[in-house]
């Protein structure tokens, strides 16, 4: 038997007959059991927990391969003469949780040392009066030992259907839900899985069914393969590179995290991956320990795609994989197409068939089959049945893996199409592929799309279509194809069935080369008008595949139709210089090196719309059958009117429908009825008259609906921006608006800011060609006495616009104030340097360019502080990374840890970004527990270089830890292996070389933001914080850049005007300053007061100006307790004081200081007339613009 592999020995002993270990009909309830744990390596003992009131049975222990047929062979035999009768379990029934591991052992079974890694199953049989079996299935293993293949068992999907206890992840008696079902199922129950108990639970969802069909054929072809489970390859971390294949077989469902990322690092280290599955990857789950303490006993997930809200109180997602509804605060939002390279999408019960055209039938993945005689017009098929009993698609969503190609096209009308995250079925025409790509690492990854390719392979085999068992013969285009694949992964069998023949792995080593016809090199196209990208592509030796193309540089491919010659529909969403490349992948999986491309250019459209016609909704139709108005929030960055409203239509939603324009406050601007729809797609209503927008408004655009609308979402947890034309991101107000109701009622409600697909077309003033950017003045920059200041360009550019959506830079300074400024092309940093011991306001011009000739300047206002006060930040604007690109593409989420040893706020985040670190990028803070604490999206960066971001101040703690990261998309970031092997310390912050998170530099890796855990190394990803230490500021109400709506009051009498405040912390007052007018003249007297008119401290104003803000300081701090009223006023002897109605009908909020609502302090912007005094009065809520100076110390106040 030498060179023979351990699968074919133990398949040459004799095996036992099917009607010996199987069950003859369903498993009886008086003799049930499990095993303490699904899986065991070799040498290990398995515990089995029994109840029975028998005190005659045996366990019989059989191993399941393929045995000359049999299908299985008796390991062992023990004989029980005691009942074990158990206790009732216990769980959680309001979550539909039993848990038994309660129970006592009943027997063990010493596994020996040498057993060969398969599927076992312990057969409980009744040997008294009374007749009863069942079984107990668990997986041997053989740890450290290197095979070809590792078979990965579904057995989270056995439980998750498992109904045992009155509840399973699809329904029963749990309260908690509303269908019934379980959060959470018990790996320490008996299964009744293939007897039907439990809600959609039958044979199709266990071990006998497509993986049982799967371990004949693999064992009897004498395939070299060991056996885990899945909680092996989940939270176990299983080590997969010990094998050259790994492969999930039939319905592997239910995927928690750790065991996605083991298998995805196992394909990034070289490992090929099977799925031989369908439906598979589909639900997020997560792991617990039961109830003796036992870990990853109990499977988790909450399915929050069905609640549509984040229900588990854990902060994992525990929906499904794609839904990206509570992303990036969790993680979702990752199709499981991203690693298989299909996608669920139809829904059972399904029995069809596979077809091949004449052009895949020609690939190497058929070859020796009858497929590959498929004559051209010939549609190739496999047997029916294989093709369900659930099914994928693989299209090109934006998470399609590079390289794919497709093996076979089916398409067909189906009536359980899935039609959005998880929820709703319906009709629709439905595309099933086999899918086949390489990975970066060399891996192949084969996706099947479909629970029962295996039927192909051997036609032993549980299924039940709802009623008797179905036969689908084997089918040898099946067998010889997995043969191929195998193969081609550099597997081979020892005892290949006679029918087939041995393949051997390619050596066309050449990939194809591609050329580009269309559009010629230099041409100019127009922003959102599609243009057809056409060439031709050849293979010298195999066949061309697919030809991909890319218009963003290589950061994404999408696939083009046809092969030898080629087209591919492009709609360039903004304007600008693009470089289109075009690269072949043939039938050996040679990926062709993409050459220079054709250079083109995009100009700016006069008419441009948010969506184009290829943008579509991932949610087609919603199970909402009520009336409603839906829209979207948006604004237009340069003058235009609107000309037309847009709507996405699924079949579904049918009637009348009527889109309306609206103010932000309701105001009914336009409106038009929709006619000559079609059955779907985007819809478009002219209007009469065109509206006429105001530069930088918000409007509201919607449309009736009868319900079973499109929507996606939480689309909006970032603006998306295009040309003139911003729907902004509704993380302050909601974005995607509703309301219940007959068709014309304006829409204000906002749920998990949505997007229910609906838009406008946008005329944009000055017509199509390049308009000037506008320059918007900056302002809240502050630096110290005799320092310099450094601010990015990234800063400058933050509320600048081009109607274009060309990328802005900055292309100089000029005239400063107060202060000498330069710029820095190279680091892109504008420095201003304070005149020598000033101390107060300043400012320059910087100005702008688009690129395409448009210029555009503003002014920058900044203030220059006393001595003391200042920000800090961990690293300086002058310090670089030593690698400013590193060699990975893959979205991550990047980040450090910080503490400050002094309390304060954080205002920002900053990163460095490599000229290859495109698109979008995200700041997040979170603590070290990973609570979301602010977020915002970069805009204006630059090419390279430092880039920050700011947002509302978010008081930390001192001597905390905290998490500040952002989120690329293309990857490329930049990093310094191992600078945080010892703390890195920058005047009051630090980055620990550990922290409560773990080693510092931490990762996450996923197509959206998620909490950085992961650490690699030490290494540095270059994110900092913008920090402002409490010890060293001053605090006010109002900024300096705050002005009153009236300046000037028609009030001539002398009056007292305040405001009432209260610190959220323990302050010294330090002075008050007010809003003046230019008839505000005469003196002026500042007063300090206790809520109940006691008089704290007052001080006559001196030095005034003409207008603006005046200040005066106390001649000595006055001390204020936290959380108390008092009142800041100010006199006036000639009235004409300045003012806003309606301010504090809410909170001012600026730091610790609060301005509180006029309803809750009993009247907020109060006065008394006549001469000095204590002001009670309130009128209307206005705020009269007076202000508090305070500091927790007792430096100087801000002049």
């Amino acid at each position: 038997m030498a060179g023979l592999n351990p699968i074919v020995i133990e398949n040459q002993k004799t095996g036992n007959p099917q009607s010996e270990w199987d069950l003859d009909g369903p498993s009886s309830s008086n003799i049930q059991g499990f095993a303490t744990t699904i899986s065991v390596n070799a040498g290990g003992t398995v515990s089995l927990k029994i109840n029975t009131d028998s005190a005659n049975y045996r366990i019989a222990i059989y191993r399941l391969g393929y045995y000359a047929g049999l299908g299985a062979r008796l390991i062992t035999t023990i004989q029980k003469t005691t009942a074990s009768v158990q206790p009732a379990p216990g769980g959680t029934p309001a979550i539909g949780l039993v848990d038994a591991s309660n129970w006592a052992v009943t027997a063990t079974w010493a596994v020996p040392s040498d057993a060969v890694s398969g599927i076992y199953i312990a057969k409980l049989v009744r040997q008294d009066s009374t007749a009863g079996a069942s079984h107990i299935p668990f997986i041997v293993r053989n740890d450290g030992v290197r095979r070809d293949i590792v078979f990965q068992t579904s057995d989270t999907t056995w439980h998750a259907y498992n109904g045992w206890g009155g509840a399973n992840l699809y329904g029963g008696n749990a309260t908690a839900s509303s269908d019934g079902r379980a959060y959470k199922v018990s790996y320490n129950r008996p299964f009744v899985t293939r007897d039907g108990i439990g809600t959609y639970a039958g044979p199709q969802d266990f071990v006998f069914s497509a993986e049982y069909a799967a371990i004949r054929w693999l064992e009897r072809n004498g395939f070299d393969v060991a056996y885990v489970s899945g909680v092996d390859v989940g939270p176990g971390a299983y080590p997969l590179t010990n094998y050259k294949v790994y492969m999930s077989v039939g319905h592997d469902e239910y995927w928690s995290g750790d065991q996605r990322a083991n298998v995805e690092a196992a394909r990034d280290a070289g490992v090929h991956l099977i799925f031989i599955s369908g439906n598979e990857v589909y639900w997020k789950t997560r792991w617990e320990a039961d109830a003796s303490g036992a870990p990853n006993r109990t499977l988790v997930t909450y399915k929050e795609t069905h609640a549509v809200a984040k229900i588990d109180p854990s902060s994992q997602w525990t929906g499904t994989w794609r839904d990206p509804s509570f992303t990036p605060i969790s993680d979702g939002g990752r199709p499981e197409n991203a690693l298989t390279g299909t996608i669920f999408q139809v829904d059972s019960f399904r029995a069809d068939t596979i077809t091949i055209p004449y052009g895949p039938s020609k690939f190497r993945f058929w070859r020796n089959t009858s497929v590959a005689g498929t004559q051209s017009g010939q549609v190739a098929s496999l047997a029916t049945g294989i093709l369900g009993y659930e099914w994928d698609e693989s299209p090109d969503n934006g998470f399609r893996p590079p390289s794919l190609i497709h093996l076979s096209a089916t398409t067909l009308s189906v009536n359980t199409y899935l039609l959005d995250y998880g929820n709703t079925v319906g009709p629709a025409q439905a595309t099933h592929n086999l899918a086949l790509y390489r990975a970066p690492s060399g891996a192949l990854v084969f996706g099947a799309g479909t629970v029962f390719w295996s039927f192909g392979l051997d036609t032993d085999h549980d299924y039940a279509n709802d009623g008797p068992v179905t036969v689908t013969p084997e089918d040898p285009n099946v067998q010889q194809a997995t043969v191929n694949l195998l193969a081609d992964m550099g597997v081979q069998p020892q005892t290949l069935q006679g029918n087939l023949v041995t393949a051997s792995a390619s050596t066309d080593l050449t990939p194809p080369v591609s050329t580009i016809s269309t559009p010629a090199a230099g041409a100019s196209l127009v922003q959102q008008q599609a243009v057809t990208v056409s060439g031709t592509a050849s293979d010298a030796g195999g066949l061309v595949a697919v030809v991909e193309v890319s218009t963003d540089g290589g950061a994404t491919w999408h696939p083009a139709t046809g092969t030898t010659n080629w087209t591919f529909t492009w709609q360039p969403l903004l304007p600008g210089n693009y470089t289109i490349t075009a690269r072949g992948v043939d039938d050996s999986m040679n990926v062709e090196t993409p050459g220079a491309g054709v250079s083109v250019t995009v100009t700016p459209a006069a008419t441009v719309s948010l969506f184009t016609q290829k943008d579509v909704p991932f949610t087609l139709s919603t199970d909402d059958h009520n009336a409603l108005e839906i829209g979207l929030r948006f604004k237009a960055t340069t003058g235009g009117t609107v000309s037309a409203i847009r709507f996405y239509k699924n079949p579904s939603n049918v009637g009348a429908h009527i889109g309306h324009l609206w103010s932000s406050t309701g105001t009914l601007l336009a409106a038009a009825s929709f006619s000559n729809e079609t059955a779907s797609g985007w819809q478009q209503a002219n209007l009469t008259t065109a509206v006429t927008l105001t530069v930088g408004a918000t409007y509201v655009v919607s449309y009736s609906s009868n319900g079973f609308y499109s929507v996606d979402y939480n689309y909006f947890y970032r603006q998306r921006s295009i040309g003139s034309l911003v729907a902004p991101s509704g993380l302050s107000v909601g974005n995607g608006v509703f309301v219940y109701g007959s068709a014309g009622s304006f829409p204000s409600s906002s749920f998990l800011n949505s997007n229910y697909w609906v838009d406008v077309v946008f005329n944009r003033a000055g017509g199509a060609g390049n308009l000037p950017p506008t320059a918007n003045n900056d302002s809240g920059f502050v630096t110290t006495e005799n320092t310099a200041l450094a601010i990015p360009a990234s800063s400058l550019l933050a509320n600048d616009t081009d109607p274009n959506g060309y990328t802005l830079s900055v292309t100089g300074v000029s005239s400063p104030t107060n202060g000498t400024v330069a710029y820095n092309a190279g680091t892109q940093i504008a420095t201003f340097t304070p005149t020598t011991n000033y101390v107060g306001d300043a400012g320059f011009v910087y100005s702008i360019t688009n690129g395409h000739g448009g210029t555009a300047s503003a002014n920058v206002a900044l203030a220059v502080n006393p001595s003391g006060q200042t920000t800090v930040s961990l690293f300086s604007i002058s310090d670089v990374p030593a690698t400013v690109t590193e060699n990975d593409n893959n979205a991550v989420e990047l980040g450090v840890q910080f503490q400050s040893s002094a309390a304060g706020q954080v205002t920002g985040i900053l990163f460095y970004k490599g000229p290859q670190n495109t698109g979008t990028h995200i700041a997040n803070l979170w603590t070290a527990s990973g609570t979301l604490l602010a977020t915002a999206t970069f805009v204006n960066e630059t090419a390279s270089g430092w880039q920050v971001v700011t947002f509302p101040a978010v008081a930390i703690s001192a001597n905390t830890v905290y998490v500040a990261s952002y989120h690329t998309q293309t990857g490329y970031y930049s990093a310094n292996s191992g600078y945080f092997s010892t703390a890195h310390v920058s005047g009051v912050l630090t980055a620990p070389a550990t922290g409560p998170v773990g080693g510092n530099g931490l990762y996450a890796y996923g197509a959206s933001s998620a909490f950085p855990t992961s650490s690699y190394n030490a290494t540095n990803y270059w994110v900092d914080v913008v920090f402002q230490p409490t010890s060293q500021s001053t605090y006010s109400l109002f900024s300096l850049n705050d002005t009153p709506a009236t300046v000037t009051q028609n009030d001539p009498n002398a009056v007292e005007l305040g405001v009432k405040f209260q610190s959220s912390s323990a302050v010294q007052a330090l002075g008050i300053r007010f809003y003046k007018g230019p008839q505000n003249t005469g003196p002026h007297v500042a007063n300090l007061w206790s809520s109940t008119g006691t008089l704290l401290a007052t001080a006559t104003f001196a030095g005034e100006t003409a207008s603006g803000w005046q200040t005066v300081t106390f001649a000595s701090p006055v001390p204020l307790t936290a959380n108390t009223i008092y009142v800041a006023s100010y006199h006036t002897t000639t009235g004409y004081y300045s003012a806003t109605s309606a301010y504090f009908t809410t909170g001012h909020t600026s730091a610790m200081l609060l301005a509180p609502d006029s309803a809750s302090a009993g009247g907020n912007g109060v006065y008394i007339y006549g001469a000095s005094a204590f002001p009670t009065s309130s009128y209307n809520s206005t705020n009269y613009w007076v202000d508090v100076i305070v500091s927790n110390s007792s430096g100087a106040p801000v002049v």
